[in-house]
């Protein structure tokens, strides 16, 4: 059985929520460019004005989780340069 550290594991963590961060992104920019649409699609619970609280605060976690997303990136691709 694999070991998973807890390296390992925050990683995944981040790499997870900044999927639901892009995905919660597109969907609220498309709520408030098409509200209709998607209100229907999600029964009334994504409204425009949802849609754009939400798309107006999602950023700031956004930029953070791609920032260590990168950061872990190049310091495996650094690990791998130096072997």
């Amino acid at each position: 059985m694999k070991k998973i550290t807890f390296k390992k594991l925050f990683k995944k963590i981040i790499h997870w929520l900044l999927t639901v961060s892009v995905i919660l992104y597109l969907l609220t920019g498309f709520g408030i460019t098409e509200f209709r649409t998607v209100e229907r699609i999600t029964f009334g619970l994504l409204t425009k004005t949802l849609s754009f609280k939400i798309h107006n605060n999602i950023w700031i976690p956004f930029i953070i989780l791609l920032g260590l997303h990168i950061f872990f990136t190049l310091v495996k691709k650094k690990k791998k340069w130096n072997e």
